[in-house]
């Protein structure tokens, strides 16, 4: 798999929480006519989004949900000290250290945990 597609996978898992933040907020104003940005003005909204995009970033995040449920327990850790609750760059050591697994398991899960989201998503190249 080419480098460029594993660094974006990566920037999309570290942009989880962010992304589950803003499809919630579009949920809201298109399923309950409600939008938050009317009731608190504290600041104009800048950022523009696509049909496109959302459709993807809601493929993308159920694509990782169905991963996480079909992996094992120290898949689902990993994801959540190194991604969900991490931050980018976050090294392998650290991770060892919440996780309780060692470097070259982390390592390996994570690479399988990738190739798995691009093969999902159709990205995934020999």
């Amino acid at each position: 798999m080419k480098a460029g597609i594993k660094k974006h996978i990566r920037q999309l898992l570290w942009d989880y929480q962010h992304i589950e933040k803003k499809l919630q907020e579009y949920e809201d104003v298109m399923l309950m006519n409600r939008n938050p940005f009317l009731e608190y003005p504290v600041e104009q909204p800048t950022e523009k989004i696509t049909i496109s995009q959302i459709a993807f970033h809601k493929l993308f995040l159920q694509t990782v949900e169905d991963i996480l449920a079909d992996s094992t327990r120290d898949v689902q850790d990993i994801f959540l000290v190194k991604y969900k609750n991490g931050y980018p760059y976050k090294k392998n050591e650290f991770v060892a250290c919440e996780t309780f697994l060692s470097e070259s398991t982390i390592a390996r899960r994570d690479t399988e945990f990738i190739h798995e989201i691009a093969y999902r998503l159709g990205w995934y190249e020999i």
